[in-house]
């Protein structure tokens, strides 16, 4: 028999798992009108298709506290994997004898390493993660397709006992249902809940991305062992580091900051020339050096350049660099949740995205927005000719931001070196 999807009556405040869930498309999700009545329809077109599928092949139930293989899909940015990584942390700790495989991206994949979170990645470009224009999300003819059909085949040929999504996007809980994992944990607010067998109610005082992992593990009995993020780099990796900085001229007794002027999405970039602004006013201020790191593919390959520290490595050099950093300033973007996962203390701008759902975690971290935009989370697909968002965050702000964290860094240094 088909399993019956489990609701655990674990709301937010008073609410019944229903309300919590229509409230949760309200807080935690943008959609208009028509993806909203797009939804319905394909929901109502797949649903007596799905329950006629699971009559016929069936599911056998398994107590969760027996999976021995445990998915976990995050296809999407790096820093969508570094915000998942208490909750794999917490996972091994709960399932410990279980094997943990995880989907996600190929550039993502790198993040992985000597991390002993999974056991097992698999890589796929997912055709809808790949672009912003909507016409190549869903571009009949591209060879994504093909890629993801080839990892949906190897998922169900795995047998998986649970999988866990916690984006509550309808595409994602589909694969899953058509992988035949016999456990499926995830969220309904944003459509195709009936493809689940467990629907978590997230927790709308605690919106961010990291905590509605945790709470699909709450969801299965299992605790929140780790909330925050944690990455570490290798001795080997640490040493190239340092033979990276030494040839720039950067000895370890200095105040060395990172700045990372780039991100994904250029509605998400603040200008190079306000961050150089930024960086002239704080070297008036403070005796530190800077590196400059410039975003990495193969089309723009490792290199180094001796004007102004500039650095284009690959994704773990970069970690290595990065760690030595006193303070990362950066826009919205994967490279600042990497450095929260290090313990790098940032100062990020902010502008079409919600801090309150994606911003740094941890002590120290400091977010500088321009409040009062109504269109805001616009998800990068800004209305208006350009972010204004993000165009009308002055300098002084961020300066200010980086002097208060500056003080920071080097008053818990003295404090160190006193202790």
């Amino acid at each position: 028999m088909p399993l019956i999807p489990t609701i655990r009556p674990k709301s937010s405040g008073a609410l019944s798992p229903g309300e919590a869930n229509a409230a949760a498309r309200a807080a935690l999700v943008k959609m208009s009108a028509r993806k909203s009545r797009m939804i319905r329809v394909i929901e109502a077109a797949l649903r007596p298709l799905v329950h006629i599928a699971d009559c016929v092949r069936g599911n056998s139930e398994k107590h969760d506290s027996e999976a021995d293989k445990i998915l976990v899909m995050e296809y999407w940015n790096l820093g969508d994997v570094v915000m998942l990584t208490p909750f794999l942390r917490s996972l091994r700790i709960q399932y410990p004898h279980a094997s943990v495989t995880v989907v996600t991206s190929p550039k993502a994949a790198p993040l992985f390493e000597n991390q002993g979170l999974v056991d097992r990645i698999l890589t796929v470009r997912i055709p809808w993660a790949q672009h912003y224009s909507r016409w190549r999300k869903y571009n009949p003819f591209s060879l994504h397709w093909v890629e993801l059909l080839r990892m949906v085949k190897t998922l169900r040929d795995q047998h998986f006992d649970l999988a866990f999504t916690a984006r509550s996007d309808m595409r994602e809980n589909f694969i899953l249902w058509v992988a035949g994992v016999t456990r499926r944990v995830g969220y309904g607010f944003g459509g195709g809940g009936f493809l689940l067998t467990d629907l978590a109610i997230p927790d709308l005082h605690h919106p961010h991305m990291a905590s509605r992992w945790l709470r699909l593990l709450e969801h299965v009995g299992g605790a929140a062992l780790e909330h925050l993020p944690r990455l570490q780099v290798t001795a080997a990796e640490e040493q190239s580091a340092l033979e990276i900085l030494d040839r720039h001229g950067v000895s370890g007794g200095e105040l060395l900051i990172g700045v990372h002027p780039g991100a994904r999405s250029k509605a998400r970039q603040w200008g190079e020339e306000n961050f150089s602004a930024l960086i002239a006013g704080l070297e008036a201020q403070f005796p530190l050096q800077t590196v400059w790191f410039q975003e990495y593919s193969p089309k723009n390959p490792p290199a180094e350049q001796c004007e102004r520290r500039s650095l284009t490595l690959p994704l773990r050099q970069f970690m290595a660099v990065l760690s030595r950093c006193k303070l990362l300033i950066c826009n919205d973007s994967g490279p600042m949740h990497i450095a929260t996962a290090l313990g790098v203390p940032v100062v990020a701008v902010f502008g079409p995205t919600e801090p309150a759902w994606f911003g740094p975690l941890g002590e120290g971290n400091r977010v500088v927005s321009q409040p009062g935009f109504w269109c805001r989370p616009c998800f990068d697909y800004c209305i208006f000719d350009q972010p204004y968002c993000l165009r009308m965050i002055p300098v002084e702000d961020v300066l200010q931001a980086c002097v208060q964290a500056i003080a920071r860094v080097t008053t818990r240094n003295e404090v160190k070196v006193g202790s």
